[in-house]
């Protein structure tokens, strides 16, 4: 960056600093700024104390959560739907993603069937659903912003819901999914190329 427009950024900041304290009930700029660093503490803290209660919870989630052998894991929600989304093992080997494609609401997936595909610059990877239904529900956050699959997958990257099309199916198709022990036994076994169906 030129030197004049590093020192001009200063004097902004300076000036806008002096005005906020000359119009204040500060009595000195030492208590000006005391006072901002004690706000931006207060507020790191804030944000600390809400990624502990995040990292409690979380192994709560995944401790309920479902996986296939196509990475895909599956949550029951409260309104009986599944909420499907990649494993931790799937985004984190998929970098680069370009974009995010699903079936629309109302489409009708099978079980162990593409619903969707992830798109990287290298290659394309499916998405196959972990159970038969009708879409009910996609991530319009993660469809528009494709690269945030790579952030936390449990909270704002799953990438559907679906609707089960009957509870005795239902049943059967989560029984034959791996809970998280077996889903990492089963990993520990696979070599990384053929995980991914490279």
């Amino acid at each position: 960056m030129p030197k004049w427009k590093t020192v001009r950024i200063r004097q902004e900041l300076v000036a806008a600093a002096k005005g906020t304290f000359e119009t204040t009930r500060y009595q000195s700029l030492s208590e000006f700024v005391s006072e901002a660093i004690r706000l931006r503490l207060d507020e790191l803290k804030q944000s600390r104390e809400t990624i502990a209660e995040k990292q409690v919870l979380r192994p709560v989630i995944q401790e309920r959560l479902l996986y296939t052998q196509d990475h895909m894991w599956a949550m029951v929600t409260p309104e009986g739907n599944i909420r499907v989304g990649l494993s931790r093992y799937a985004q984190e080997h998929l970098k680069g993603i370009a974009d995010v494609q699903t079936y629309p609401i109302g489409y009708e997936v099978k079980k162990g069937e593409p619903f969707g595909v992830v798109e990287t610059w290298m290659f394309m990877f499916d998405l196959h659903s972990p159970v038969s239904g009708i879409i009910a529900q996609v991530n319009n956050l993660l469809l528009d912003e494709p690269s945030t699959i790579n952030g936390d997958p449990l909270e704002i990257t799953w990438i559907a819901e679906i609707k089960p099309n009957s509870l005795v199916t239902l049943e059967e198709e989560l029984r034959d999914l791996m809970n998280p022990p077996r889903y990492r036994m089963w990993m520990s076994k696979q070599s990384a190329p053929r995980i991914l169906g490279l």
